[in-house]
């Protein structure tokens, strides 16, 4: 199935994926006082829900896959609460960007020694300190997340985003992203070509950390086909697309990916949760075959599970699970 095709000339802009949908939102965020903040949202996040119709159902399709015992009028009310935390999360990124330390943040992680972060007052050498692969979802507040916490990592780190569908939107968020420029943090874009991954692998190599999205897949990004149950019935299985390359990545680097999202929980308030490593290794000659493995056990071992518990903060708009047959579902 097909992407619904974009609205033509200057109505697209006002799409979900256009720039004047996100200049409002942000000019919105910039005058709005706290009190009013929810009551303009309700309204913006109504407005969005009801003109975008691609949006609306792309959502009801995946809720209808992880939640098939569901009526239509709940999934319709479901998706709904998606937009509504899609536009809060918004919010407070343009707030985060003006300056404003408005977001309480908390940090639920293992106690491990090879956990990401380092510890707190130990900064460590990165030339001698391996790489790793951060692999997370478009869930609460990725680019808020990445700048404020770069720093804590105690090495440089890539964020690598999906360019944006349109080019107006793509230089209006490139120049947002810029405005918060740091020497610890680099915003890198996937563009289909393959001079990003030469940049990533050498960057893991210094012992810098990757951060990637690993649940959408858009324009040439290269996909991965793995069999998931998303309801947690084994009799139900589907296929999800999910991007091949940060295990691609993870094989070529031997680095460890380290599941972590950052979930928001509150008015103004996120939760970081770092979960276990896990390793993407060939046994055999088979370099697929991990690589599919891999992916598996992130999709169904890690990612769903999250999903499921966060799904009215998962932010993808279209469909990502399919039929045997390449049929979306539902």
């Amino acid at each position: 199935m097909s992407e619904p095709s974009p609205p033509r000339g200057w109505l697209r802009r006002f799409s979900a994926y256009g720039d004047l949908t996100l200049k409002f939102q942000h000019w919105g965020a910039t005058v709005c006082p706290p009190y009013l903040e929810p009551l303009y949202i309700a309204f913006y996040s109504g407005l969005l829900f009801l003109i975008g119709g691609p949006v609306r159902r792309g959502l009801m399709a995946n809720l209808a896959v992880l939640f098939p015992d569901r009526g239509r009028v709940r999934l319709w009310l479901d998706a709904y609460r998606v937009v509504w935390n899609f536009a809060f999360s918004v919010a407070d990124g343009s707030r985060s960007r003006l300056g404003e330390s408005v977001i309480d943040w908390e940090i639920v992680v293992p106690d491990r020694p090879d956990r990401v972060a380092a510890p707190a007052g130990n900064t460590g050498d990165a030339a001698v300190r391996p790489g790793g692969i951060i692999l997370t979802a478009h869930m609460g507040n990725y680019d808020v997340a990445a700048t404020l916490f770069a720093g804590q990592f105690g090495r440089r780190l890539n964020a690598v985003r999906a360019p944006e569908r349109h080019p107006e939107t793509q230089a209006w968020m490139e120049r947002e992203l810029a405005a918060q420029g740091r020497e610890d943090l680099a915003v890198l874009y996937n563009r289909g070509d393959h001079l990003l991954g030469i940049t990533l692998v050498q960057a893991i190599q210094r012992g810098e950390l990757v951060a990637i999205q690993g649940d959408r897949v858009l324009y040439d990004i290269r996909p991965l086909e793995v069999l998931v149950s998303p309801s947690g019935d084994p009799a139900r299985p589907v296929r999800m697309r999910l991007p091949k390359g940060p295990f691609v990545l993870a094989l070529a680097t031997g680095a460890p990916i380290h599941p972590l999202f950052a979930i928001r929980v509150g008015w103004r308030r996120y939760r970081i949760v770092e979960l276990p490593p896990f390793y993407c290794r060939a046994e055999s000659r088979d370099r697929e075959a991990a690589i599919v493995r891999a992916a598996t056990h992130w999709a169904q071992e890690v990612l769903l599970p999250v999903i499921r518990e966060h799904w009215e903060q998962w932010f993808v708009f279209e469909p990502v699970f399919w039929e045997e047959n390449g049929a979306s579902k539902p």
